[in-house]
C-alpha cells in the first residue's frame, strides 16, 4: 500500500475542499459532531449497524445527517418524511451515487439497480415492469408453486441441509421464470459463479470497504502497483459478474435458434423486439436478465431464512397458522395461490416476515440531484440519502413492541386483515421510483413458500448432543447493505407434521406445473 498511502493525506484534503458542503443560510439537519478533514469516518459503525443508525434516529432525530470526508450522507427514518422525499420529491430524489468499484471496476455499470437516473435507466426499468407488474405476475404462479412444492420435497429428504435447499429453490424459480433454465440439483454452473458475483457484491458494497470510493482518482492506479489489492480483486470479481450475466443469455439464443426454447421472460421479450435498435433492446434484454437474479435470489433466502427462525421462536404462531390451514384447507391437498383471500393469518405471517428482518435494511441508497430545502434544512445536492428501512420498519410509533415477531398486529380483533395497519411493503422493497420491480413475484414466492411449509412441517428448535433442546436467539448477520441481511445460523428440526403430510409431499413429484 505504500506508493497509494503517500499520497492520502494531499488526496483527503482536495477532495475535501472540492465536496465540502455549500455556504447556505439554512442548516443541515442534525446528525453526529464531525471531525475536522475525515468528518463521521469514524462514526460509521463496522458492525451491529442496525442499532447503530436506530440509535442515531433515537438521538438526533427523523432525518440525521453525517459527513464522511465531504461527502454528504442524509439518513430518512420516518414513513412521513420518506414519502415526502422518495416520492412525493421523487424527481429530485431517485439518482446514484457513482460507485467507482462497483460499477467502474467490478463491471456491474449494466445493473439498472445501479444506473444513474435518466433516459437509459427508465428504458431498463420500463422493460423489466412490464413482465413483473401485478397484472403479469400470476403467469408465473405455475413455475413458483412447482418449485415450493420441490422444496417441501427436498427439506422431507434431507432437513438439515436447510439453507442449501432454500438457496437452490430461490435460483431454481428465477432461472426459470427469467431463462427458462431447469438447474442441476448440485453444482450447477450458473448458480456457482452467480454466487461468487454476489459475493463480490456483498463485500465491496459495506461502507468504507474499498477506499476507491471515497478516492475515485485511484480507480486509474495500475492492478501490478503495490497497494492495489482492490484492482485484482476487481477483476475477479468483473469476470464472474459478467459470466452471470450473459451465459445463461447466451442459452436463450441458442436455444432460441434451434427452436427449443421454453417461454420466459427473456424468450418473450427477445420474440417481441421491434425491427429499430435491436442491438440495443437485446443488451437492454441482457441487463434486465441479469439483474432479475441478482436481486432476487439471496433475497428470497434471507426472507424465507427469517421465516424459520420465527417458527423455531413462536411455536405458537405455527398453530394458530395451523389451525387457520386446517380450517381452510383441510385435509389432502396444499394451498394454492387462489386461496390467498381466505387465509388472513399467512398474510399476517408474511408481512411481518418482512419488516421483522428486512432484506435491505438501508436498501440501495439513493442520491439527491439538486440542492433542496426540507422543513428548514438544507440538503445539498450530490447528498446520498438512505432510507433506513430498519428503523421505519420497527418504528414503535407504527407497530406495538416493534423487536417482536408478532403476525397479530396486521390483523383486527375478529381476524381479519387489518387494512389500516402499515404495510411493511412501503419500506421493504424500496422507495419512490426505485422502489423494486420484481416485488409482487418476490411477494408471491414468499406466500406460497410459507403457506405450503405450515401446511406439512413441524419447525422447532434444534437439540444438542445430550437432547437438550439448543437456545435459540433472533441474531442477524451485521451487513446493512443488499444483499447481506441474514439470520445467523440456529439450530432447528423440521419433521412431518403426520404420515399424511408426508404423503401429500411425495405426491407433489407427480403434479404437472
Amino acid at each position: 500500500m505504500g506508493h497509494i498511502l503517500l499520497l492520502l493525506p494531499l488526496a483527503t484534503l482536495v477532495l475535501y475542499l472540492l465536496t465540502r458542503k455549500k455556504k447556505s443560510a439554512l442548516p443541515l439537519p442534525p446528525g453526529p459532531k464531525p471531525l475536522p478533514l475525515i468528518g463521521n469516518l469514524r462514526d460509521l459503525p463496522l458492525k451491529n449497524e442496525a442499532a447503530t443508525y436506530n440509535d442515531w434516529a433515537k438521538r438526533y432525530g427523523d432525518l440525521v445527517y453525517a459527513n464522511v470526508l465531504g461527502r454528504h450522507l442524509l439518513f430518512v427514518n420516518s414513513t412521513q418524511i420518506a414519502n415526502d422525499l422518495f416520492e412525493k420529491r421523487s424527481t429530485n430524489y431517485s439518482d446514484r451515487n457513482s460507485l467507482p468499484m462497483i460499477n467502474d471496476l467490478m463491471g456491474w455499470d449494466w445493473s439498472f439497480g445501479h444506473m444513474p437516473y435518466g433516459e437509459r435507466w427508465r428504458k431498463h426499468r420500463k422493460m423489466f415492469e412490464r413482465q413483473f407488474r401485478p397484472a403479469v405476475a400470476p403467469t408465473y404462479w405455475p413455475v413458483q408453486r412447482k418449485e415450493a412444492h420441490a422444496l417441501l420435497r427436498n427439506i422431507l429428504d434431507a432437513p438439515s441441509d436447510l439453507i442449501e435447499h432454500l438457496r437452490h429453490n430461490a435460483a431454481s424459480v428465477i432461472m426459470n421464470v427469467i431463462y427458462g433454465i431447469e438447474i442441476a440439483p448440485r453444482n450447477d454452473r450458473y448458480i456457482d459463479i452467480a454466487e461468487k458475483a454476489l459475493d463480490g457484491m456483498a463485500k465491496a458494497a459495506a461502507p468504507g470497504a474499498f477506499l476507491v470510493d471515497v478516492l475515485p482518482f485511484l480507480k486509474y492506479v495500475p492492478a501490478w502497483m503495490p497497494g492495489a489489492g482492490f484492482q485484482r480483486k476487481a477483476i475477479a470479481w468483473k469476470k464472474a459478474v459478467l459470466e452471470m450475466r450473459d451465459a445463461p443469455f447466451e442459452a436463450v439464443q441458442n436455444a432460441l435458434s434451434h427452436g427449443k426454447a421454453s417461454p420466459c421472460f427473456v424468450s418473450n421479450l427477445i420474440n417481441d423486439l421491434d425491427k429499430e435498435n435491436t442491438e440495443d433492446q437485446v443488451e437492454t434484454i441482457r441487463g434486465c436478465a441479469g439483474l432479475a437474479y441478482a436481486a432476487g435470489a439471496e433475497s428470497e433466502v434471507s426472507s424465507l431464512s427469517s421465516f424459520f427462525l420465527a417458527m423455531v421462536l413462536h411455536p405458537d404462531v405455527q398453530e394458530k397458522a395451523r389451525a387457520e390451514l386446517d380450517s381452510v384447507i383441510g385435509p389432502g391437498r396444499l394451498p394454492d395461490f387462489n386461496d390467498r383471500p381466505t387465509l388472513p393469518y399467512i398474510n399476517a405471517i408474511v408481512k411481518e416476515v418482512l419488516r421483522w428482518n428486512p432484506v435491505a435494511p438501508l436498501g440501495l441508497p439513493h442520491m439527491v440531484t439538486s440542492d433542496d430545502v426540507y422543513e428548514g434544512y438544507f440538503i445539498p445536492a450530490g447528498t446520498t440519502i438512505i432510507g433506513n428501512t430498519w428503523t421505519i420498519l420497527h418504528d414503535e410509533r407504527n407497530y406495538s413492541q416493534p423487536m417482536r415477531f408478532w403476525p397479530e398486529r396486521f390483523l383486527t380483533a375478529d381476524g381479519e386483515e387489518d387494512n389500516t395497519a402499515l404495510d411493511p411493503a412501503t419500506a421493504a422493497f424500496g422507495y419512490g421510483r426505485r422502489i423494486c420491480p420484481g416485488r409482487f413475484m418476490a411477494d408471491a414466492q414468499l406466500w406460497i413458500s410459507v403457506a405450503c411449509l405450515l401446511t406439512v412441517f413441524d419447525i422447532s428448535p434444534g437439540f444438542d448432543e445430550n437432547g437438550r433442546p439448543i437456545k435459540t436467539e433472533a441474531a442477524f448477520e451485521s451487513g446493512m447493505i443488499w444483499p447481506n441481511s441474514h439470520p445467523k445460523p440456529f439450530g432447528f428440526t423440521i419433521t412431518p407434521r403426520s404420515e399424511s403430510a408426508k404423503a401429500i409431499i411425495k405426491q407433489t413429484a407427480d403434479l404437472v406445473a
